[in-house]
């Protein structure tokens, strides 16, 4: 079952973004007490979900080309299980619930762009932005 998180989520959420963050691809390192802030912080201030073996979050802002268009931007969204498609659907339906216009959705390069942006383009997104990091 699919359902927003709770503060007792976190242990388990902590888990699975460590995992997360080794097949990610960004170079940046794992700290465990960053996850922890924005983990308390989406679940009190955005949209936090977690299931079995599974989780999204998405911050939620006025747009800044916009401020009467609410928007929401995925950070993660993780399933190690067959929950994905799911986990999506839930993700939608939440920031809908949360009073947003729109959701921006990003896949990974490490984690199998072509396959996520097919289901993203099936589910109504379109390419909106490509992404470029440089770690100093």
């Amino acid at each position: 079952m699919i359902r927003a998180a709770t503060l007792d989520d976190i242990p388990a959420m902590l888990e699975m973004a460590a995992r997360f963050a080794l097949k990610s691809g960004v170079e940046v390192g794992f700290c465990p007490d960053s996850v922890d802030t924005l983990l308390h912080g989406l679940i009190e201030n955005g949209v936090c979900l977690v299931g079995d073996n599974c989780m999204a979050g998405a911050v939620v802002f006025d747009h800044p080309f916009n401020r009467a268009h609410k928007a929401a931007q995925e950070l993660f969204w993780w399933s190690e299980g067959r929950e994905g498609l799911r986990l999506l659907d839930a993700l939608e339906t939440a920031v809908r619930e949360a009073g947003c216009h729109s959701l921006t959705m990003i896949t990974l390069e490490a984690v199998n762009p072509q396959a996520t942006g097919r289901l993203y383009a099936r589910k109504g997104f379109r390419v909106l932005e490509h992404s470029y990091m440089k770690v100093f």
